[in-house]
């Protein structure tokens, strides 16, 4: 029994050593104009990454957080966390939780991974007023003020007080905050009570606002003021972040003292023919499909033709589905182009700053 009881404990043991995942080093506090992001916790496990972080709105505008927009990239592939929006007043805060599901191509417990930021932005305050007047309550009612829509959507007399419900929908465009602050609309007709105190509306949304009222015998009615704005939206940009474990070693290129290669000569101008480009560009689409080498398979073809030119080569970048794909095959095509002068524009065609700088260093080794 103390044998089994042993040899189960060492199992357990083995099991818990290969279970363990890496600790990765905290990224520093990120400050912008009207905001602060301070991360709380970065983790993987066996299937996911765990990278949580505190924003915080610093200025007197609206902090919109979209989460769907934040990506992780490893491995040349990436993955989002689910999909959910924040909004954060002036002065709010509020910890932002991001679980990566690692799909291949990417892989959990890396030692080095990238975080983007993305779709964060920020609408200063206060917008620009829109131009209105006066509403007098009745059923039903409706008024349009610029891409604002108001509509009485209740009106009943009590015996001791008057009930309006109002519906504001924002018909603006994207990159465009309604608002409505109803601390500055004015209400005729006797003492008003108004239930909520207004908010931002994104477009083709609306809020909905009650207000009581103890009439004095006159006509409702509700004057907007300077109640109604329109903010417009500014993206908030934030560098991609190295995140590395604690035992990251930086692989440097092994320094040999071995001659380089001679460089393939390759005629001026001679470009790849309509039926070898056409060919190479179905192969490298089928190779993708069947989860293949693909660059490797566009090597091996272009030493059999040994001649394309910038421009089909900048053609062939659009074929690959991730740019860690693309940025691999400039690499590797460059040494067969005729116009290398013109290769600069394939850096154009790269998503990734960081996979720009990479082709721009490449290119300035040649």
């Amino acid at each position: 029994m103390k044998k089994q009881l042993s040899f189960i404990f060492l199992l357990l043991m083995i099991g818990t050593s290969y279970a363990q995942t890496k600790v990765y080093n905290m990224p520093k506090s990120i400050t912008t104009d009207h905001s602060s992001f301070t991360f709380e916790k970065v983790k993987s496990s066996t299937s996911s990454y765990y990278i949580n972080y505190k924003a915080k709105n610093t200025g007197n505008g609206y902090l919109i957080i979209d989460r769907n927009e934040t990506t992780l990239t490893m491995n040349e592939g990436e993955v989002r966390p689910s999909k959910t929006q924040y909004i954060l007043k002036p002065g709010d805060s509020k910890t932002i939780y991001n679980e990566f599901r690692a799909k291949p191509p990417v892989k959990a417990n890396a030692d080095q991974f990238f975080l983007q930021m993305k779709g964060i932005r920020y609408a200063k305050a206060p917008g620009a007023a829109v131009k209105t007047e006066p509403l007098t309550v009745a059923e039903k009612v409706e008024k349009t003020y610029g891409s604002f829509h108001v509509k009485v959507m209740e009106h009943n007399v009590y015996s001791d007080r008057v009930y309006v419900q109002v519906k504001c929908s924002f018909q603006g465009k994207m990159g465009q905050l309604g608002y409505l602050d109803l601390s500055k609309i004015n209400v005729s007709g006797g003492e008003p009570k108004i239930v909520k105190k207004g908010d931002i509306i994104f477009p083709n949304k609306s809020y909905t606002f009650s207000i009581n009222i103890t009439p004095n015998g006159e006509a409702v009615v509700i004057d907007w003021a300077n109640a109604i704005q329109v903010l417009q939206l500014e993206e908030v940009s934030i560098e991609n972040i190295d995140i590395r474990s604690t035992t990251y070693v930086e692989k440097k290129a092994a320094v040999s003292e071995a001659p380089k290669a001679e460089k393939k000569e390759v005629a001026k101008d001679c470009e790849m023919s309509f039926a070898d480009f056409s060919k190479l560009k179905n192969d490298i689409k089928a190779e993708m499909n069947a989860g293949g080498k693909s660059v490797e398979m566009a090597n091996e073809f272009l030493m059999e033709k040994g001649c394309i030119s910038t421009a089909q080569v900048v053609d062939l970048m659009g074929v690959f589905n991730l740019d860690g794909k693309r940025l691999a095959f400039a690499k590797m095509a460059f040494e067969y182009t005729s116009d290398k002068s013109k290769y600069h524009m394939a850096v154009g065609k790269l998503s990734y700053v960081k996979n720009k700088e990479a082709l721009e260093e490449f290119l300035g080794h040649q």
